[in-house]
């Protein structure tokens, strides 16, 4: 995103990324997607503010049966970028900072950590209508036949040979 040439006042720009952009990172978390991005610049003398807003679905691995499903995000942040001696573009701080010579900033890691940070914790495919889950019914079935639910407890039969070995210690 160059910032030379723009006035002291608000910018808008809304662009899409979709599953290309997310080729380039190598963390394979969201393997693709289509997100609209709103970007709004707000410069003025030595900062400039961004808000960036992302909207839109991204591809997941279903943490239940392990297959990908699209997962609806909606984020919106602020980013404050000061200009200084040299670039930090840690997005742990509360701004980042450019090197006064530097004419324009890359936006593409903060759209794509942004895009992580709308993620829930856990990723299951949503419900059908119905009710019944999304989730892939033949993994389901597999990953049953190696759990025996028992008493709300979900047990695996191998730790049972792991106590016996350790109750005869």
């Amino acid at each position: 995103m160059p910032l030379h040439g723009l006035d002291n006042k608000e910018h808008s720009f809304d662009f899409v990324v979709t599953d290309e952009f997310f080729e380039y990172f190598e963390d394979k978390t969201i393997n693709g997607g289509n997100i609209n991005v709103n970007l709004n610049v707000s410069k003025k003398h030595g900062s400039v503010q961004l808000t960036i807003a992302l909207n839109g679905t991204v591809k997941v691995l279903c943490d239940r049966c392990l297959e990908y499903y699209d997962q609806d995000i909606n984020f919106k942040d602020i980013v404050m970028v000061e200009f200084g001696e040299e670039t930090n573009f840690d997005t742990n701080q509360e701004c980042v900072f450019l090197e006064k010579s530097k004419t324009e900033i890359n936006i593409a890691q903060l759209i794509y950590e942004f895009a992580h940070f709308a993620l829930p914790l856990q990723h299951y495919h949503p419900d059908k209508e119905n009710g019944e889950t999304g989730c892939d019914k033949k993994m389901l079935d597999i990953l049953e036949n190696y759990l025996i639910v028992e008493n709300e407890k979900i047990l695996d039969p191998r730790w049972d040979k792991l106590k016996e070995f350790k109750n005869k210690s």
